[in-house]
């Protein structure tokens, strides 16, 4: 009997775990990415990678919040079982978030208290109150620079970028093939990649806002991130900055390095980061502590985040054809969960059968 034969477009984080899953399970995988190997650009490779629920659960519905709280109990098996399959070592970094204000805007912590407690989640042993001596217990470089905060305590983060290469390497090290510089068009039902037809039992979508010719209803969100350097500071976990006009975010990427970000701007342009952009980001790091003053500059980055009108997920079946999409600003947060919501949902997604695995 044949191997089954499935073709992935779109080698980002969804698509990567997919095909993984899949190569795994003993089938025959084949990603199309759009991007060069050497010039990523999925929504995957921006992104600051945090698996926040509680600290996103204002701006998130239920089904996102559960989805959320789902792939933080995935996550560590998963890398596990990445780490096996690979002979490499990865790691998922599950220091907790921590959440501060400024004395000003003191307003904006006790919004985001009103939130927590509207959707039941005061008294939630995942979320403790910070006073001033306990952020510096956690933080010592915010040490007595702020009053209050949250920290919730079981969130996580990942260096997304070793990462998404590390699932190329497997994916192919297990059988499947990853191939670069494929422009995939799925016209009357018929896929090909840069012109050629692709022939497989099954096709797989998720090539996120790359889909818009396929889901017009689907939109591109526009996010910026700065990524900087410096030995002076050491910050160990997701910090979240609360302010009237943004939220800014700061992630631990090793080697001194930190992600940097806050924007949102409900734009498909891909155009480099503005001005007026860089000026907020820098300017809120300052006040988050002025020893990011002698930080390099590494990269200004920009992308698409793919967005429904509802800002969920989806996951389409059409025949032998999957689509899913619509993560937003989730994909971390929400793609081990889906994962296994598509085991759950398509009959031929059987990945419980680990012929490939490791001994």
């Amino acid at each position: 009997m044949a191997t089954m034969h499935i073709a992935i477009a779109g080698g980002g984080l969804m698509g990567s775990l997919i095909a993984w899953q899949l190569a795994r399970s003993g089938k025959r995988v084949t990603v199309l990415e759009k991007c060069d190997q050497h010039s990523p650009a999925a929504a995957g490779y921006t992104a600051a990678a945090m698996v926040a629920p509680y600290s996103e659960r204002p701006i998130s519905d239920n089904d996102v919040f559960r989805l959320g709280q789902r792939s933080l109990a995935l996550w560590p098996q998963l890398i596990a079982d990445l780490n096996q399959d690979s002979g490499e070592r990865h790691r998922f970094h599950q220091n907790g978030s921590l959440l501060v204000a400024h004395p000003a805007d003191r307003a904006e912590m006790e919004d985001l208290e009103r939130h927590l407690t509207r959707h039941g989640l005061e008294g939630d042993s995942a979320i403790e109150r910070l006073g001033r001596q306990r952020i510096g217990e956690l933080e010592p470089e915010l040490k007595n620079r702020f009053d209050q905060g949250l920290w919730m305590s079981t969130e996580g983060h990942l260096d997304n970028r070793p990462l998404l290469q590390m699932l190329h390497r497997t994916i192919v090290s297990l059988g499947g093939e990853v191939c670069y510089g494929q422009m995939v068009d799925t016209d009357d039902r018929v896929w090909k990649a840069n012109g050629q037809r692709i022939n497989a039992d099954f096709y797989l979508d998720t090539r996120g806002v790359g889909a818009q010719p396929d889901m017009p209803q689907l939109r591109g969100v526009r996010g910026e991130v700065l990524w900087i350097q410096t030995s002076e500071v050491r910050i160990s976990r997701p910090v979240r900055l609360l302010h009237p006009r943004y939220r800014l975010y700061l992630v631990p990427k090793g080697e001194s390095r930190y992600i940097l970000g806050a924007t949102e701007l409900e734009s498909d342009d891909r155009s480099p980061v503005t001005v007026r952009s860089a000026l907020e980001l820098l300017s809120a790091l300052y006040t988050l502590s002025p020893r990011f003053s002698e930080a390099s500059i590494l990269e200004m980055s920009s992308n698409l985040r793919p967005a429904l009108p509802h800002h969920r997920p989806e996951i389409v079946v059409d025949g032998n054809v999957v689509s899913v999409n619509g993560l937003f600003r989730h994909g971390y947060l929400l793609a081990p969960a889906l994962l296994e919501r598509l085991a759950a949902q398509v009959e031929w997604f059987d990945i419980s059968a680990q012929g490939n695995r490791s001994a």
